[in-house]
């Protein structure tokens, strides 16, 4: 799959669009991946954002990250996820450095360690921070889903809107919890507005949506700041607002590093 996949949400992000007026309407799996891809900030942005995990029987968590991602020279980019609140999370954060056909390196930092540790790919479908997020689900997030196969479906419709289907494989060489994901895809704005990640045997385990009633346009691009990530199995979910976006903000590039990672907790 293009470095730049087809699953750019919003927390990495963050899924973008862009309008079809006055461009042939995307036909090809690939035209549909590109629709949405090259809608992503040609080099950087910053979002914060607000997360509220609710477990089987309603008890709430809530807490405030901050992503920064950006895109290199060579066309891979970078992210760094940072938590503000609550104040036990404080500093704790995720750093994710893509590479070519492979996973991206990952690695955690957590106050209370005080000190960085590489993400393994066997530790990929833990949750992350206690959210419904699996490393590898923030990785599809913001644009990191390695490399995979896609073919178009048949269209359909979701909350009144027709929409493209992408059917997703994973490559073996992305070591993924999931045997398929299944995309469904605005064809008005290119967002996303749903993700299902089918696990083997044919289980559907995760569902990420996007609330049509709050994409908003700015600039040229249509960012969806509500989102949910459900759980399945666990009947559990996480509510995702975007409180906040600058698109192709000013980033130092030295703070996508691992000593940066730890630095910036204390």
């Amino acid at each position: 799959m293009h470095r730049r996949s087809i699953v750019w949400f919003a927390l990495n992000a963050v899924l973008f669009a862009c309008p079809l007026a006055a461009h042939a309407a995307p036909e090809t799996a690939d035209e549909i991946d590109a629709c949405v891809r090259n809608n992503m900030p040609s080099k950087s942005s910053i979002q914060t954002v607000q997360l509220r995990t609710t477990n089987r029987v309603g008890d709430t968590s809530e807490s405030i990250a901050t992503i920064h991602w950006m895109m290199f020279d060579d066309d891979l980019s970078k992210v760094l996820l940072r938590f503000e609140r609550p104040l036990d999370m404080r500093g704790a954060g995720v750093l994710l450095i893509e590479q070519k056909e492979r996973r991206p390196d990952t690695f955690l930092y957590l106050p209370e360690i005080g000190q960085v540790r590489r993400v393994s790919s066997s530790a990929a479908s833990n949750s992350l921070f206690g959210t419904d997020f699996s490393y590898e689900d923030f990785n599809r997030l913001v644009g990191m889903s390695g490399t995979a196969s896609k073919e178009r479906g048949p269209d359909g419709e979701l909350d009144g809107r027709s929409a493209w289907i992408l059917n997703v494989r994973p490559a073996p060489a992305d070591e993924s919890a999931y045997e398929r994901v299944v995309m469904t895809i605005d064809k008005e704005t290119c967002v996303v507005l749903r993700t299902e990640s089918w696990e083997p045997g044919n289980q559907l385990r995760k569902v990420l949506t996007a609330d049509p009633a709050e994409i908003v346009q700015q600039g040229s691009l249509w960012i969806p700041r509500s989102l949910t990530m459900r759980d399945e199995r666990d009947e559990t979910h996480t509510d995702v607002l975007v409180e906040d976006i600058k698109i192709d903000a000013k980033i130092k590039r030295k703070m996508f590093s691992a000593r940066e990672l730890e630095a910036g907790g204390h």
